[in-house]
């Protein structure tokens, strides 16, 4: 899995969900488990999302992103996707990897 090749570039990853924890533990068993952590944008909802610019609030809920922020806290990287699907762990890897 991508997650290794991650780590290797001293990078962590981790996913950020509008769902309960009871949603996000359902959801990451159902894929056979996530290998990072999973934030929890709950209550306030979306709070995190909006303030990186990735909610949609028409239905309420984050868009499908990937945000990289250096060890600064500076947004390096922001791009959504219409599906999971779309993105390309090694276009992200080599955003990380030029920092």
């Amino acid at each position: 899995m991508h997650n290794e090749a991650f780590e290797e570039t001293d990078t962590q990853v981790l996913g950020i969900s509008c769902d309960s924890r009871p949603s996000q533990k359902a959801f990451s068993s159902s894929l056979g488990g996530i290998p990072y952590p999973i934030l929890a944008d709950f209550y306030p909802h979306g709070e995190i999302s909006k303030a990186y610019g990735v909610f949609n609030d028409q239905n309420g809920t984050p868009l499908r992103a990937i945000v990289v922020i250096d060890k600064s806290g500076v947004v390096q990287f922001s791009q959504t996707y219409k599906a999971a699907t779309d993105l390309d762990p090694q276009d992200i890897l080599s955003v990380v990897k030029n920092l």
